[in-house]
């Protein structure tokens, strides 16, 4: 929509309209740093390396850690700029307790002693089923341990999610069940060693910018590129093959090019035969898919379809890469089994250049799924599993029978509100007004807690107007601890800064509630690296074995990736590469799938689809991002984007207003015609409050992840 301002940095890569990749560069005008301290962007689940630049003890710069495996320097526009983050003008400061309606400044005694009273009293009177907590993908490993620990071993309830749950929870799923546990089995090395690389559901030129600029340089050197996606950009540009499917048909698309690998005989039976189960089901159930069958189904020409899959099968080295485009949908947990069906039938798994790698939409998701800070225990153990539940409550000294073995998603724990069961609620650094689909459902859902505790750096956050409790916390330059990326690499996070005012870090929060709970004995370490230490203990053996690192080792080596064994281990770039997985027989799965009806469609009445999702300048809500006046000047407000066709049918321009309306709400938002979305299509990003795409979503979610099914909705539109 428009061009990222220029970022006084040498050796930028250009995305290819304007937007940039900034190495070593700081925003215009900054003042020379007289410290710089080593971190991690607080950003998306790139995870690039970053060093703060602070003078007289305030941030006044950012840069890319040269030699940083992930980015080497460069940074994207909102990695550049986040440092103005830290000191913007409406971060929270202190305390506030809802008085007479009003939100009034408290101290933190009167604070957690208003909320503990209330939780300690909903326990004795409606037990621990009455209590939810919903966190986020940006806190540090350390705390979400602790949080999950509280929750699960000190509250003992079932009802913990994350926002993760939005975003991965198809790919946690599709993971365990192709392969028995979650973890992403590539590097992103492998963006380089490939030959083909297909990159499905992603406009990784906006979410994942650097990781983008490798693609780039990949293809500038030979690599081919298959884009699937029903939007046009600045991916599909680039690509050898573009695929602009109809929404909601990968599952259809992947089989038939499964279909053709097979009928082709480009699979590898040998890798087939000793490493997976299910494949005599999958190619029989894979007859039916022909190019030709999901041609009529996808929008695309046969041919293109057949070319796709002979390009990735016939390369001995193919890369699939996808994103929330696949993911935030109710095929989202079929469809990633679809990607691991292609890639394991030719035994492309666990080798250079070969991965089925979903890409993480937060710096810490990852983190949250290792140590079990949403639905799931540490370690990849599972909820449901009763021997998972003792060896935790072994490690915890706790009766497992205490331990719960459910985890309500977050769609469920908004039902349960609703329906009077769940009294209290703990926000912690998410946005869930503004973020959960059906706005109007989840501020019916706040507006009936007779506790709602927000916990955020920021006390202008939408869901905090519905707050009986503000917690003022850290942001990730004001704290210690470790992230985790997309290529399961662990990095440090360092203070740079202190929290502004009387904010304290989540840790300290977490432990502080604790205490006052009667928990306290749960939690002998009082420092991030001492929680470490536990966490090693807890993950020794298990999949995301982090027994070999040390906080000075993570940061002396620039990162770590997991499985770390020993001391000795440099880390492991990929998985499997034995071709053992951990499913009890330790062969991965073969899914033969059908897709999954869509839970709305256009119609006579709601002719258009709507898609939503990210611009480059902005992340999620905004909450951070809009704080930034050479973001916000980009992108100020939200639009729709509309076909040429459409718009002439509508009699509207670019810059005129229209009303998108859905069965649950409307909004306004300005035009912006182009011929990036396919007649009968729109999109919208999901920034901004004053026009929140979520009013308009479907409740509706993935039957085996709970994921919500945000990107196809039917919705009418009307000029202003």
């Amino acid at each position: 929509m428009a061009a990222t301002a220029a970022l006084g940095a040498a050796g930028a890569v250009a995305a290819g309209d304007g937007r940039s990749y900034v190495s070593g560069g700081f925003a215009p005008g900054h003042v020379e740093p007289d410290t710089w301290t080593y971190s991690t962007c607080g950003f998306c689940g790139t995870g690039c390396g970053i060093e703060i630049g602070t003078k007289d003890g305030v941030p006044v710069a950012i840069r890319g850690t040269k030699g940083y495996p992930v980015n080497d320097g460069l940074l994207c526009a909102k990695g550049i700029y986040q440092w103005k983050i830290i000191t913007a003008p409406d971060r929270g400061k202190r305390p506030l307790i809802r008085k007479d309606g009003k939100m009034v400044p408290a101290t933190w005694d009167e604070a957690l002693t208003a909320m503990t009273d209330k939780l300690k009293q909903l326990l004795a009177d409606y037990g621990p089923e009455s209590i939810a907590c919903y966190n986020t993908g940006q806190l540090c490993m350390e705390e979400f341990y602790t949080l999950g620990k509280l929750m699960r071993a000190g509250f003992r309830t079932p009802n913990l999610d994350g926002n993760t749950r939005t975003c991965m929870a198809s790919a946690v799923m599709g993971h365990t069940r192709s392969f028995g546990t979650d973890g992403p089995v590539g590097a992103y090395a492998d963006i380089e060693a490939a030959e083909v690389i297909l990159i499905a559901g992603s406009n990784m030129a906006e979410c994942h910018p650097i990781l983008f600029g490798r693609v780039v340089k990949a293809v500038e050197k030979g690599a081919r590129l298959i884009c699937v996606d029903p939007r046009l950009t600045q991916v599909s540009r680039i690509a050898t093959i573009n695929l602009p499917i109809r929404p909601g048909t990968d599952v259809v698309l992947l089989n038939a090019m499964a279909h053709v690998i097979i009928r082709e005989g480009l699979i590898d039976r040998a890798y087939i035969d000793a490493h997976t189960t299910g494949y005599p089901e999958l190619e029989q159930h894979l007859r039916k898919y022909t190019p030709q069958y999901a041609a009529g189904i996808c929008g695309v020409p046969a041919e293109d379809i057949e070319a796709a899959a002979l390009l990735y099968g016939r390369a001995e080295r193919s890369l699939s890469m996808w994103v929330m485009g696949i993911n935030q949908s109710v095929n989202g947990t079929i469809a990633n089994n679809c990607f691991h069906n292609l890639n394991l039938i030719q035994g492309k798994i666990g080798k250079p250049g070969c991965a089925s790698f979903s890409i993480t939409g937060q710096p810490a998701a990852m983190a949250s799924r290792e140590v079990g800070g949403s639905s799931s225990y540490p370690g990849y153990r599972a909820i449901g599993n009763a021997q998972h539940r003792a060896e935790i409550a072994a490690l915890w000294g706790v009766d497992p029978a205490t331990l719960p073995d459910k985890s309500p998603s977050i769609t469920e724990i908004i039902d349960a509100i609703l329906e009077g069961r769940i009294k209290a609620l703990w926000v912690i650094c998410t946005n869930p007004l503004m973020s959960l689909p059906d706005q109007n459902r989840v501020r019916q859902a706040l507006e009936k807690l007779e506790l709602l505790v927000v916990q955020d750096a920021f006390e202008t956050v939408d869901t905090a107007q519905y707050a009986h409790i503000f917690l003022p916390a850290a942001l990730w330059a004001e704290k210690s601890g470790i992230m985790v990326n997309s290529e399961r690499r662990l990095n440090l996070l360092k203070p740079a800064v202190k929290p502004p005012g009387e904010a304290r870090t989540d840790f300290e929060i977490f432990l502080d509630v604790a205490d006052r709970m009667g928990f306290g004995h749960l939690f002998p370490y009082r420092t991030t690296e001492e929680c470490f230490e536990e966490i090693k203990r807890v993950t020794r053996g298990r999949p995301n074995d982090y027994s070999g690192a040390t906080y000075a080792r993570i940061e002396a080596s620039k990162g770590l990736q997991w499985p770390i064994p020993d001391e000795r281990s440099p880390g492991t770039p990929r998985l499997y590469a034995d071709g053992r997985f951990n499913t009890p027989d330790g062969r991965a799965v073969l899914w033969a799938v059908d897709p999954i009806e869509l839970p709305e469609v256009p119609d006579g009445e709601y002719p258009f689809n709507l898609n939503s999702g990210r611009v480059q300048e902005h992340y999620h809500t905004g909450t951070k991002t809009r704080k930034v006046p050479e973001l916000n000047a980009l992108v100020p407000t939200a639009y729709v984007e509309l076909n040429p066709r459409d718009a002439e049918a509508l009699g509207v321009q670019y810059g005129d207003r229209v009303c998108i309306e859905s069965r649950r709400g409307q909004i306004e938002a300005k035009v912006v015609v182009t011929s990036q979305v396919a007649p009968g299509s729109c999109f919208v990003p999901m920034h901004f409050g004053e026009g929140p795409v979520n009013r308009l979503t479907v409740w509706a979610v993935d039957p085996f992840s709970k994921e919500p099914n945000y990107k196809q909705q039917a919705v009418r539109l009307r000029r202003v």
